[in-house]
């Protein structure tokens, strides 16, 4: 009787054994797995979203200019701003598209719209060839403010 009850219940140095072991299949796999210490479940360090809120402040104020290079710059720097927090997050993809679309699901459908509208109209911006804005400076300031509410969702 003393057997069948014995199968069931281990003894403390059976129970020390297995925890060693699992420790140090834990420090042996380690390596092999993906984990980032130091982060936070968004996959930003703290460093990381300290700069991307300080770069995005900074953009903020600018948007209020009256200059239309200015707030060309500042929907480039939003658009770069965006497309470098995609690539901390650990989004995929060798272009910004290819990595929007890889957020998709990770990002409200109304604010993922945004995004892409954002970049459309940097994407004209960047690749026209003379100075003739085709947009009037309100809906640069707009493009911008698009791209940059992602920043506060983060």
């Amino acid at each position: 009787m003393a057997n069948k009850y014995r199968k069931n219940n281990q003894t403390v140095l059976e129970v020390i054994i297995i925890g060693l072991f699992k420790a140090l299949w834990f420090l042996i796999s380690l390596p092999f797995k993906k984990i980032k210490f130091g982060r936070q479940k968004s996959g930003l360090s703290v460093e990381e979203k300290n700069y991307i809120v300080a770069k995005r402040l900074e953009l903020e104020k600018m948007i209020r200019s009256e200059n239309h290079l200015e707030l060309r710059h500042v929907l480039m720097e939003a658009d770069k701003l965006v497309d470098h927090t995609l690539k901390l997050k650990g989004f995929s993809g060798e272009t910004f598209a290819d990595r929007l679309r890889s957020a998709e699901s990770s990002i409200p459908k109304e604010l993922y719209n945004d995004i892409w509208q954002g970049h459309k109209v940097r994407n004209q911006i960047a690749h026209e060839q003379e100075f003739s804005p085709p947009a009037g400076g309100r809906e640069l300031s707009n493009a911008s403010e698009k791209l940059l509410n992602y920043i506060k969702f983060i």
